[in-house]
């Protein structure tokens, strides 16, 4: 039939992966067995296709109205039969249903990630899997590829590859490029650790990449292991990443030591720390016992998963009430604390808050998440792609601040009545994690906030999404029986801690703001008497010698000298932060992280935290990351984000204000420029830069 093709690595009808496939079985390779949908069927399915020439909301809908069309045509005579017998010819349980498309894995263009491809298949939900690929020919991010790389979107062969699929031990991708410099070797990721996999199979594997490239040059493929068993499943042009620069901040590791298990907290703290907040840092680490340590590098926070356990360990169900009577006693505390408390009084307070709530409470939030996800993986794993419905809608503080936010949004001046309302309850925030970082309420007395709540103004502000208790019905009827009772436990635990993990912010920030209060106290007492050049010169002090001076020990002449030195290496570390992660795909204009759904087209605007800059209206968003403090001022029409995972802050934010965002997008704030170009297609995760600055 002229819808189906046999593998072969010079036949037309192929696309990109199916000719791999086939070159690599020509080789000698272990391949699993497979056949090809020709283009004959994207056109059969969509006769008299039309694209858009430019994207636009327009383009966007006729591009959905197109996947309609597709969707819905009737399937030609004959085809669903043969279909059914070329799949049972593979002896299958399962299978691979791939993109394979004139546009992807060629030198000048891989396309990875634009494309679709779905693993795993039942043979009765192959059909819907090979009109949902089809579909991803014509998406907003196919297209935007597509004119971005000067090539004809959905060009043929439009086709797709079908082939048993592997699951196998172990899975990832290998490179290779003989002519790099310095003795090149087979570089190898994999999907569990790779201490775990043979030294005789990485010989093998390495082996095979070396004579690939022999015939085709730098070259990468995908492969599976099963025991000692290799199985490739592609094979494509290599493209080298720069090699990494040094970097002096490991320098500073204690002794015996190694890079290797300490991780920057880009997440939450892609700045450097003031001398204050890194003084605050190694007090908590000496202090409290968390189940992670924690030290500053050239001024930037690292931590290691190699801590102390924490001093108590509570079930997820559990979590709710502890923190409800956590901050039901830190409440008390800062009554008595008062406007005006000490130094050792407010450091007292941190810590005796810091440890439970970042050691107890915390970890059992994340555990009744991640145990709803486990049961869905074991029990329902088509569902797990549904947990951000699932846990979103949360009653939290960030819903009540992004409430308080669109009040100020929505009034008409003056807005002072909604200004207070926001800085009751969040004033003591601020736009970063440090102590040196005025608070909301110190901002101008609220005018800074009222601007930023007039430019959030925009659409999208209500939750519109889909509905998680109707979510949690359907997969209730899919589940089997037996799992149905656990389901009914763990979804509201799972949810309580979902808001927990957006709670346990505002509560640090609370404790936060009483030993900025007490730094700011002895800063102005210092420069009134002359010992500094301002009152702010105090975050810049060596910690311990700020605590000093705050316990009565007189300054001595070096004080000034100190505080300069202090900002002068904050500047520093402001120009030399840690190496970034690989902007991976971004040469080839594509970068690649989790999405929340929804599109958007629109103009690059770098937000660097405390710039003062405000993103224009339409503005793509693009940050290493934001906090939860910042995203209700902030207006744009997508966010992207460097760091961040499908359930944090950003995304579920994101979600229900139904704004579109990708966030964990490596290398994004080094792969874009304020002003350029891009697509922000959150349906697939991806952030397609079309043009420069001045296009």
């Amino acid at each position: 039939m002229r819808f189906f093709a046999k593998l072969g690595p010079v036949d037309p009808q192929l696309g990109g992966k199916a000719r791999s496939l086939a070159r690599l079985a020509a080789a000698g390779c272990v391949t699993p067995s497979g056949f090809v949908v020709t283009d004959a069927l994207f056109r059969e399915l969509l006769p008299g296709l039309s694209l858009p020439t430019r994207l636009d909301a327009g383009a966007f809908a006729e591009l959905d109205a197109a996947v309609v069309r597709l969707t819905g045509a009737p399937w030609p005579v004959g085809f669903l039969t043969e279909l059914e017998h070329r799949l049972a010819a593979l002896g299958a349980s399962s299978f691979a249903v791939r993109s394979s498309f004139l546009a992807e894995d060629d030198a000048t263009g891989l396309a990875a990630g634009v494309y679709e491809s779905r693993v795993d298949v039942a043979a009765d939900a192959v059909p819907a899997a090979l009109r949902g690929v089809l579909g991803s020919a014509i998406s907003p991010a196919a297209i935007a590829y597509a004119a971005a790389h000067g090539i004809k979107p959905a060009a043929p062969p439009v086709a797709v590859l079908v082939h048993a699929f592997v699951k196998g031990d172990a899975a990832g991708v290998a490179a290779f490029d003989p002519y790099a410099p310095r003795a090149p070797a087979p570089v190898i990721e994999t999907n569990r650790a790779k201490g775990q996999l043979s030294a005789s199979f990485e010989r093998r594997l390495a082996g095979t990449l070396q004579t690939l490239a022999a015939a085709h040059g730098p070259v990468e493929v995908e492969w599976v292991a099963s025991g000692e068993s290799l199985c490739l499943l592609q094979l494509r042009p290599y493209q080298a990443p720069a090699p990494r620069r040094a970097w002096k901040g490991h320098a500073e590791l204690p002794a015996g030591e190694s890079a290797a298990t300490w991780r920057w907290d880009a997440a939450h703290n892609p700045l450097p720390l003031s001398p204050a907040q890194q003084g605050l840092v190694a007090l908590v680490d000496a202090r409290c016992r968390i189940g992670i340590r924690q030290l500053t590098l050239a001024g930037y926070l690292f931590w290691s998963a190699a801590g102390s356990p924490a001093p108590a360990t509570i079930s997820p169900s559990q979590a709710a009430d502890a923190f409800r009577r956590l901050r039901v006693e830190t409440e008390g505390r800062l009554l008595q604390l008062g406007p005006t408390p000490t130094l050792e009084a407010a450091l007292d307070l941190f810590v005796s808050v810091y440890e439970p709530l970042l050691g107890v409470v915390q970890p059992a939030a994340r555990r009744g998440r991640q145990m709803l996800a486990d049961f869905l993986h074991v029990n329902l794993p088509a569902a797990v792609s549904r947990l951000p419905i699932l846990l979103g809608g949360v009653e939290s503080l960030a819903q009540e601040r992004r409430r308080r936010a669109d009040a100020i949004a929505s009034a008409a001046d003056p807005r002072d009545q909604f200004v207070r309302a926001y800085l009751d309850l969040f004033g003591d925030e601020s736009p970063a994690w440090d102590v040196a970082v005025p608070t909301f309420r110190e901002r101008s007395s609220g005018d800074w906030l009222s601007r930023a709540g007039a430019a959030g103004r925009g659409p999208g502000l209500a939750p519109t999404g889909p509905n998680w208790q109707a979510e949690a019905s359907q997969i209730l009827s899919q589940l089997p029986r037996m799992a149905r009772r656990a389901w009914k436990d763990l979804l509201p635990t799972a949810r309580a801690c979902a808001g927990i993990c957006e709670d346990d912010d505002w509560l640090y920030a609370r404790v936060a703001a009483p030993v900025r209060r007490a730094l700011c106290d002895l800063g102005a007492r210092l420069a009134r008497e002359d010992q500094l050049h301002e009152a702010d010169d105090v975050f810049f002090l060596p910690f311990e010698r700020a605590r000093e001076l705050a316990a009565g020990v007189a300054a001595g002449a070096e004080i000034r000298a100190l505080a300069t030195a202090g900002r002068r290496a904050h500047q520093a570390a402001l120009a030399a932060p840690p190496p970034a992660p690989d902007a991976g795909l971004a040469s080839a204009g594509i970068l690649r992280g989790r999405g929340t759904g929804g599109r958007a087209l629109g103009r690059v605007f770098l937000h660097h935290r405390g710039d003062g800059r405000t993103p224009p209206a339409g503005a793509i968003l693009v940050a290493t990351s934001l906090l939860p403090t910042e995203l209700p001022l902030l207006a744009a029409a997508a966010l992207v984000t460097e760091t961040g995972g499908a359930l944090d802050h950003v995304a579920a934010q994101a979600r229900e204000r139904q704004l579109p965002a990708v966030v964990g997008v490596a290398g994004a704030v080094a792969a874009l420029t304020d002003g350029d170009l891009v697509l922000v297609d959150a349906d697939r995760g991806l952030v397609i830069r079309l043009g420069p600055a001045e296009s």
